[in-house]
C-alpha cells in the first residue's frame, strides 16, 4: 500500500509527528514497531520543532540518523540544501522515499554505524533519533568527524556520557572530546508519552556544537589517546601508559602524579599530558 493511501495531504505535510500520522504510516507499511532497533517513534511534534530550530542550522548539508517515517526529516528539510537520511529498515526507508520525493532528499538504506560521516563535504550537521543500545558508539563516530552541530534525542540516562565529570561513572574519551571541542546543550526533555509506542525512560534532546576555538591536536589522536589513558580504569596511569614511548616521561614533563587512575585527569590535564607527550616524543625523531 502506497503511504499516502489514507493519509490526508495535511498530515502527510505537517504531521509526521503524530500519533494518527505513525498509526496510519505503520498501517500502510504493515510494520509492527521492532523495539530492540529502537523504534519508538516522536509524535510531540510542537516540542520537536522548537528543538530543530533552536539547534542554529544555517542552510549547510545534513545527515540523519534513523528517520523512521519522517518526523525529523519534515522539520529539517526548509534548513539545509541537502538531507541524507539513513534508515536501517528498509520498509520504512522505502516508505521515505515516497514522501519526500524532493531534489534535496537522498534517503539511503543502511547501518549508521558503517556510514562514513568524515568522507561528509564540510561544513555539514547531524541530527538524529538514536537508539539506546548505539548512542555511546554512534556518537563517538559523529563527533570525531566534526560537524558544526549534532543534534541528537537520546535516552535521559545516555545523555550523561557529554556532560560527565572526572571521577564519575560515565566519564570516559566521549566525555573528553565533547568537553575540548564542542559545546554541548540540553535543549529539552521528552516524557514517555512523548512517543508511539510510550518507552519506559525518558529522552531529552541534545545540541552539541562545535567550538569556534578549540585545540590544535586533531580530534582523532586525542581520542585515541583519552581511550588509551583509560583502557584499564582501575588502573594507575602509570600502568596504562608504561607500553607507550615516553609515556612517564611525560607525565613528569606534565606535572602529573603517575599514581593517579586516568578517570579522575580534566580533559584540560589529558590535553596537558598528549601535549607533552607529542613534545617528548618529537625530540627523539630529530
Amino acid at each position: 500500500m502506497n503511504l499516502r493511501d489514507g493519509v490526508s495531504g495535511d498530515i502527510l505535510l505537517n504531521m509526521k509527528a503524530s500519533k494518527e500520522y505513525i498509526l496510519a504510516a505503520l498501517a500502510a507499511a504493515d510494520h509492527t514497531p521492532n523495539r530492540a532497533l529502537g523504534q519508538n517513534f516522536c509524535i510531540d511534534g510542537a516540542r520537536l520543532s522548537s528543538c530543530v530550530m533552536r539547534l542554529g542550522l544555517n542552510g549547510e548539508p545534513v545527515v540523519e540518523i534513523g528517520p523512521g517515517f519522517g518526523a525529523l526529516t519534515e522539520i529539517l528539510l526548509p534548513l539545509t540544501g541537502k538531507l541524507t537520511a539513513i534508515e536501517k529498515d528498509a520498509n520504512m526507508a522505502e516508505h521515505l522515499k515516497d514522501a519526500f520525493q524532493s531534489e534535496k532528499v537522498s534517503v539511503i538504506t543502511g547501518d549508521a554505524l558503517r556510514f562514513r560521516f568524515e568522507e561528509q563535504e564540510k561544513p555539514f550537521s547531524v541530527v538524529g533519533n538514536l537508539p539506546y543500545y548505539i548512542t555511546t558508539e554512534i556518537s563517538e563516530k559523529v563527533l570525531l568527524s566534526q560537524p558544526e552541530v549534532f543534534g541528537c534525542m537520546v535516552q535521559k540516562e545516555a545523555a550523561d556520557r557529554f556532560f560527565a565529570k572526572p571521577g564519575k561513572d560515565h566519564y570516559g574519551a566521549l566525555s573528553i572530546i565533547t568537553d575540548l571541542y564542542y559545546e554541548p546543550e540540553l535543549l529539552d526533555t521528552f516524557p514517555e508519552e512523548s512517543f508511539y509506542p510510550a518507552p519506559n525512560v525518558q529522552s531529552v534532546f541534545l545540541a552539541i556544537r562545535r567550538k569556534e576555538e578549540s585545540p590544535d591536536v586533531p580530534i582523532r589522536k586525542m581520542f585515541a589517546f583519552a581511550r588509551t589513558c583509560l583502557g584499564m580504569r582501575r588502573k594507575t596511569l602509570r600502568n596504562n601508559l608504561k607500553g607507550v614511548q615516553s609515556g612517564l616521561d611525560a607525565l613528569r614533563l606534565a606535572g602529573i602524579d603517575a599514581e593517579l587512575r586516568a578517570e579522575t585527569l580534566s580533559p584540560d590535564q589529558f590535553l596537558l599530558l598528549y601535549r607533552a607527550l607529542e613534545e617528548l616524543q618529537q625530540k627523539q625523531m630529530n
